[in-house]
């Protein structure tokens, strides 16, 4: 099983302040505007711009009369009965802006974000002078940023992050056209070329964020005391400058995402104030100086997906009584050497992710200090030992992933007091023994995969206790005896794969009706070419930070919907009601000793994926199996089916699928499948007869004793096995 992470780090401290004292302001207008009328222009155009909306009747439908103070939405002047606020805040409204509002002269605070508004635009509200807010963030406005935006001298804020098809180049003049501009959100556009000059001077500003754009460039020095900075998921490149200008104030540096180069520069600890950092996904080298010391502030740490070297630091962060580092993701890098002790002294550690690396060693004993862990993500690197026993000190843990190490021993029964796990991945080690019955005590797992490895014994039933598993993966270890009567009874089960064991015995036929997944069909199919190649199930981690020490952790789950029990050793037919099944993707028997005759798969219409082969099915094979349109796999070779396949029935498009089959005809006329209407081989003069056995009758004989011998040699599947060792 592969975890790939998405970690979304917000801090929504920089963000509230300002949202709030919008909040503040837009109440204070709609107070005082308390039985005003409105200015009957501005309502002439207030109602222009209804005209020319769609959405939800009722949103606007208090939009009557003359008060100002029924009009959803709006705050208007005490004095003049001018609007001052109009706020449509998510409010399911389309269509495009009419230009009427252009006559709202008073207005200060322009608010239309989270609709569907479209169109570019208008120009002419550069003609709005008092605007100080303006947020159509979350919409789908296109074009450009009007240069008439540049006579906006008041304004405080400027929002339009979220509208796709708003782009071009920023304009130069962003940072030069109001000295009262504090904050600029242009994230997720498609904006492009460099940051304008401007922007790294303007004075007043305090919150840039143009995440998710097409910027380039080279990153440099800032001028002023910036608190909120995140330029994430653009193209810009250069090495990290110092900062210095706003070492007391920043408190957010994301520069994820980019083409920064060099090494993490010691003077980046000197920000005191910073509580997120996010290098991630860079192109950052060399080793992390041990005096790079981060403040106890700290909260986020996230220098993934770098080419960072050398052993991880000691000491990362200030490890004070009020130390608050919650998240520290050193995953995908090059670092090697043993995981140092330091680390289990940050006792505010909620997540740790070290995985893609070059360590070595075991894992620290005095983990369980951290009693506040959820995640930790160790996997694909060189550790060594065994599990921990002290790891269950960290009773809050939601996944625990150890997976392609080189770990050994036994799975320790007092793993039972994990009893919020959700996530439990030990696959591709070297782990023995069996399965504890006292995991019972895991009752929250959903995901569990400890394939690969070296765990024998009969399975138990300390699994079924896991009733909400979504996923379970027992493959290529040495597990024996029957399969159980409980392997299907999972509600929410999406794939089962115990193969490569050495399970005997029948598949139960029992409780297949109870998977949700397996009995009904997903609309949201994984592209072919992406199926083609998922062997195994992906992992999708999503860790949101919030605030100093609140973790929101989601996981989403990209796997077929399937079973596999091939390459064991069950016998017994195979039985009907898997064939029933509508919403299996994949579905893998083979290499097992499986008799009988196949019913019709036309139930299975969600199927993509069938391998039978390597058994001693017999019988015709079910003409209805080219007419399931996602099959995209197939194969039922080396088996012993019978009968005729004409090309009509499209089975061209599943080269080799019926391999090894002598008495299956396929693509030929039916005459000639049948040797009652073999062609007569002319006979020779009776003197040309050499001796009482002819030659001709010899090569005949010789030709039915081994058609005949092949027959039985290829329907033995132990014969199969150990003779032709062909694996299609």
């Amino acid at each position: 099983m592969e975890l790939k992470r998405v970690s979304a780090f917000h801090t929504y401290k920089a963000q509230i302040s300002h949202v709030l004292s919008l909040l503040f302001l837009i109440t204070l207008f709609l107070c005082v505007s308390q039985g005003l009328d409105l200015d009957p222009q501005e309502k002439a155009s207030l109602l222009m711009f209804k005209a020319g909306i769609e959405g939800p009747s009722q949103r606007l439908v208090t939009w009557v009369g003359s008060s100002c103070t029924n009009w959803t939405g709006l705050g208007c002047d005490n004095q003049t009965g001018g609007v001052v606020s109009l706020n449509l805040t998510d409010m399911n409204l389309s269509g495009q802006v009419h230009p009427g509002l252009c006559n709202l002269s008073f207005l200060e605070f322009f608010v239309l974000s989270r609709n569907n508004f479209t169109g570019e635009l208008l120009s002419c509200f550069g003609s709005l002078g008092r605007l100080k807010v303006v947020d159509l963030s979350y919409n789908r406005f296109g074009g450009v940023v009007p240069d008439s935006f540049i006579r906006l001298g008041d304004l405080r804020e400027l929002v339009l992050r979220g509208n796709q098809d708003l782009g071009g180049a920023i304009p130069g003049w962003i940072g030069n056209f109001s000295t009262n501009l504090e904050k600029v959100d242009l994230g997720f556009n498609s904006f492009s070329g460099e940051i304008p000059e401007s922007l790294f001077y303007l004075k007043s500003l305090k919150y840039l964020d143009i995440e998710n754009n097409s910027l380039s460039g080279n990153l440099h020095e800032f001028y002023q005391s910036l608190e909120f900075l995140n330029l994430a998921s653009n193209q810009v490149s250069g090495t990290l400058p110092c900062f210095s200008a706003f070492a007391r104030s920043l408190t957010v540096l994301n520069l994820a995402d980019n083409a920064i180069v060099g090494g993490i520069p010691t003077c980046i600890a000197s920000l005191e104030a910073l509580v997120h950092l996010n290098l991630s996904h860079n192109q950052l080298s060399y080793q992390i100086s041990p005096r790079l010391v981060f403040t106890e502030k700290l909260t986020v740490l996230d220098l993934s997906c770098n080419g960072l070297s050398g052993p991880l630091p000691s000491k990362i962060a200030e490890t004070t009584e009020k130390s608050d580092l919650v998240l520290l993701d050193l995953s995908h890098n090059q670092f090697s050497g043993n995981i140092p002790l330091k680390i289990t002294e940050l006792k505010s550690l909620q997540v740790l992710f070290l995985s893609h690396n070059l360590l070595r060693g075991e894992i620290p004993a005095r983990i369980g200090n951290l009693t506040n862990l959820q995640v930790i993500d160790l996997s694909h690197n060189s550790l060594s030992g065994s599990i921990p026993l002290g790891v269950v000190g960290c009773y809050q843990l939601l996944a625990f992933i150890l997976n392609n190490n080189n770990f050994s021993g036994e799975i320790q029964p007092e793993l039972d007091a994990l009893d919020s796990l959700k996530i439990l991945d030990i696959s591709n080690n070297q782990i023995s023994g069996e399965i504890p019955l006292t995991l019972a005590g895991l009752k929250s797992l959903e995901i569990v995969d400890f394939s690969f490895n070296n765990l024998s014994g009969s399975l138990n039933d300390a699994i079924t206790k896991w009733s909400n598993l979504k996923y379970l993966s027992l493959a290529h270890n040495k597990f024996s005896g029957n399969l159980p009567s409980w392997l299907f009874t999972f509600g929410e089960i999406k794939m089962i794969n115990f193969s490569g064991n050495r399970f005997s015995g029948i598949i139960p036929d029992g409780n297949l009706n109870i998977s949700f997944h397996f009995n009904n069909g997903n609309d949201e199919k994984v592209p072919k070419e992406r199926f083609i190649a998922m062997r195994d199930a992906d992992i999708e981690v999503s860790v949101t930070v919030i605030e100093s020490n609140e973790l929101s952790f989601t996981y989403e789950l990209s796997s077929v919907t399937g079973i596999d029990l091939s390459n064991n050793m069950l016998r017994g037919e195979i039985p009907h009601g898997i064939f029933g099944l509508q919403g299996l993707e994949y579905l893998n028997l083979s290499y097992n000793f499986l008799g009988g005759q196949l019913p019709s798969l036309e139930k299975m219409w969600s199927l993509r994926a069938l391998d039978l082969s390597n058994n001693s099915l017999s019988g015709e094979v079910p003409g209805n199996i080219s007419t399931l349109k996602d099959l995209i796999l197939l194969n039922l070779s080396y088996n012993c089916f019978s009968g005729f396949l004409p090309d009509q029935q499209g089975y061209k498009r599943f080269p080799g699928a019926f391999a090894g089959n002598p008495d299956l005809c396929v693509g030929s006329p039916a005459e000639v499948c049948n040797a009652a209407h073999l062609p007569e081989v002319p006979k020779k003069p009776f003197e040309e007869v050499e001796g009482p056995i002819s030659v001709w009758i010899f090569c005949v004989s010789a030709f039915v004793s081994f058609y005949f011998g092949m027959v039985s040699l290829f329907c033995s599947t132990r014969a199969r096995r150990y003779i032709l060792q062909t694996k299609v």
